[in-house]
């Protein structure tokens, strides 16, 4: 090698090894202070590609385990009431049994028919308030006035109206069965009824303009308010507008959920459905609950249990058999069907707790394979970040050496 002192090749070498090392030693840091062998798309473009891919299935991975759980959760609370009902329909068939028994009176009878009337109550309470995120998974109920506008309690509007004499308010449906139902008025008698079923309810004249009163067909489980616009308004008045007045009330049609349980929302297996139900003993998807309701709660013939409760006096032991015979084969029906809709519930949540097992192994052993594409492998990289330091400290030392190098002219120059 030529001796000469403009260009020293010897530390333009040992320059270039320095960076290297310092490179080098500069991502060797970088992995073991973020943990990620992959921190920039330059680091591993291939890699980074496959890493997100990964990320965005782990994340539809997981999302899908907490969909199927949530779905478990609100299985377990349908059933959860479901449970009560079947032990409240237990009691009503003990409770049908027992009033089948001529040692009884009718007024023990008449006792008998009233805790029936409390425990189907109840029932329907439970269809009406076993809800999850808001939404009712037991029970609703959808009604119309003259067929076509929907019945919101207070919201009467002019499918239901009285006359100059009085306005009409605070409708209430909630305990009606479903049918078209016709109001008629005679000199102040209101008569609702559906063709199979009435009652009447006798008005009040009211003494000045605001008083109100409530108009309640409890038999066939539907109420409203009369309030007085006139300051003097009479009892055949107070109904003048109600006359060929109709209500149409539907049943509230039980609905299916669907859940994604999967990472692909297209894939044949990534969804489960779980369908509400309707378990309102007054109108509902099982028809046994309906005839539950129906003979204890409405006052529509001499075998209606109601009814014989009210008439006690000339109540038979055979009528009062027939009623409760009626009943205990409506309850039986009932609690079968019960049984059958927990069997499903009860399928469904154990279908979803192997799925989110499933599920929630899928995305572990992702997780693990996306781990080997990005995370640092410390073993290896403290091994480089040891050469590293050793390299920039080597390359330090001989670009000292070789700047050193151009001294020896000097020498030929004395």
């Amino acid at each position: 090698m030529a001796a000469v002192i403009n260009t020293n090749l010897a530390s333009l070498f040992a320059q270039n090894s320095l960076n290297n090392a310092q490179n080098n030693l500069a991502t060797s840091v970088q992995r073991l202070s973020s943990g990620l062998r992959i921190n920039s798309a330059a680091d591993d473009a291939s890699g980074l590609s496959i890493a997100q891919t990964m990320a965005g299935h782990i994340k539809s991975l997981d999302q899908a385990a907490l969909n199927a759980q949530q779905a478990i959760n609100l299985a377990q609370t349908a059933d959860t009431s479901l449970s009560t009902v079947q032990d409240i329909l237990l009691r009503m068939q003990q409770l049908s049994v027992q009033g089948a028994n001529g040692s009884l009176s009718n007024s023990q009878r008449g006792a008998i028919v009233t805790e029936l009337g409390v425990l189907n109550t109840q029932i329907n309470s439970f269809a009406a308030g076993t809800t999850y995120n808001g939404i009712q998974l037991l029970g609703g109920r959808d009604s119309t006035r003259d067929g076509s506008s929907t019945v919101i309690a207070g919201d009467v509007g002019t499918g239901l109206a009285a006359g100059a004499s009085a306005t009409v308010s605070a409708l209430n449906v909630t305990g009606a069965a479903a049918g078209t139902y016709t109001i008629s008025n005679s000199s102040g008698v209101l008569t609702l009824g559906d063709g199979t079923k009435s009652q009447s309810v006798t008005l009040t004249a009211l003494a000045a303009a605001g008083d109100s009163q409530t108009v309640n067909f409890s038999n066939l489980g539907i109420s409203f308010t009369l309030t007085a616009s006139a300051a003097t308004s009479t009892a055949a008045g107070m109904g003048t507008g109600l006359d060929s007045d109709t209500l149409v009330v539907t049943a509230g049609s039980a609905s299916t959920l669907s859940f994604q349980i999967g990472a692909s929302p297209t894939a044949s297996g990534d969804s489960i459905s779980i369908s509400t139900n309707n378990i309102n003993t007054i109108n509902s998807d099982l028809t046994s609950l309906t005839d539950v309701g129906f003979s204890i709660t409405n006052n529509f013939s001499n075998t209606g249990l109601n009814y014989l409760s009210a008439n006690s006096a000339s109540a038979t032991d055979a009528l009062w058999n027939t009623a409760f015979t009626t009943l205990n084969g409506a309850v039986s029906t009932a609690i079968n069907d019960i049984s059958s809709t927990r069997a499903t519930l009860g399928a469904q949540m154990n279908q979803l707790g192997f799925i989110n097992t499933t599920v929630q192994a899928q995305s572990a052993n992702e997780q693990a394979a996306r781990s080997t594409v990005v995370d640092t492998n410390y073993s290896a990289e403290t091994a480089s970040l040891t050469k590293g330091q050793i390299m920039q400290q080597a390359a330090t030392a001989m670009l000292a050496q070789a700047n050193q190098m151009p001294n020896v002219i000097l020498s030929l120059l004395k």
